[in-house]
């Protein structure tokens, strides 16, 4: 009798087992592997979409209350973060003349604007090789022919001619109204699941001491307002973005080079 039972007993431990096995495999598909957040490859990923200067590219725009898609999104704005994200020399400079000073220079259909109190218009002229290598690296696709130029910021434009760029002041002036604004941006956890990374983050836009839930019509966070009236030096470490930042979710996909894509951007 008791042989039966210790076969009953051991019948029932190799069950349990199966079932936990079971429930870390399912829990593994559906989450994936975890990767370290600071790793070089998350690290990178993440720093597709800088915050080091807002007024490249018309900010972060990929932090939104809504769900952004790089296919929903501006190609010249993916330009123009891929080519921050290349480490440029310009190759030459050129100077083009205009009939008279705080003008503007018209060639080739590009127009610039002068240089402040003169009829000079300074351009500075890249190849596109290695910004359009970039491009396919962090969107999974060529740069579309309908692009023929793109702002770098309020004050430049580039603009797409042949096998080069060329930039320089742009007839449009933007100037970004109200008061600086300050991003903060902390990884939570990265993991892989098939050919698909997951980067989640916190994100804070704080504009005049008030936090807000996203880059672009965000709502602000009154409990995060709250909490930064009350720091006393005023410096957001990560367990002040943990507790008060808006969490985001990012998905890459793999290329066929083994580097990864941006897929869309959301809050979770």
């Amino acid at each position: 009798m008791k042989k039966k039972e210790n076969d009953t007993f051991l019948i029932f431990l190799v069950v349990i087992l199966i079932i936990i096995a079971l429930i870390l495999v399912i829990f593994r598909v559906i989450n994936g592997k975890s990767l370290e957040t600071n790793d070089k490859l998350v690290t990178e990923l993440h720093d597709y979409f800088s915050s080091d200067n807002l007024s490249n590219c018309e900010g972060l725009l990929n932090y939104n209350d809504g769900v952004v898609e790089s296919k929903n999104t501006r190609s010249d704005l993916k330009l123009c973060f891929a080519f921050q994200k290349t480490a440029l020399e310009p190759e030459k400079e050129i100077t083009y003349k205009s009939s008279k000073k705080d003008d503007l220079c018209v060639e080739d259909e590009m127009t610039f604007r002068t240089e402040e109190g003169s009829n000079l218009c300074k351009v500075r002229i890249y190849s596109k090789e290695e910004v359009e290598k970039t491009y396919t690296k962090m969107y999974g696709e060529n740069v579309g022919k309908e692009v023929t130029s793109f702002k770098l910021d309020g004050f430049n434009i580039c603009f797409v001619k042949d096998d080069k760029y060329y930039c320089g002041l742009s007839d449009e002036i933007t100037y970004t109204v109200g008061s600086d604004i300050a991003i903060y941006r902390s990884i939570k956890k990265a993991s892989e699941r098939g050919d698909t990374i997951f980067i989640y983050d916190y994100f804070i836009k704080l504009v005049e001491e008030k936090c807000y839930t996203a880059y672009d019509e965000g709502e602000e966070s009154i409990r995060c307002s709250k909490a930064y009236s009350k720091l006393k030096d005023k410096k957001m470490d990560y367990d002040f973005i943990k507790n008060y930042g808006t969490l985001y979710k990012h998905t890459f996909k793999k290329n066929q080079d083994n580097t990864y894509y941006w897929v869309k951007s959301e809050r979770v």
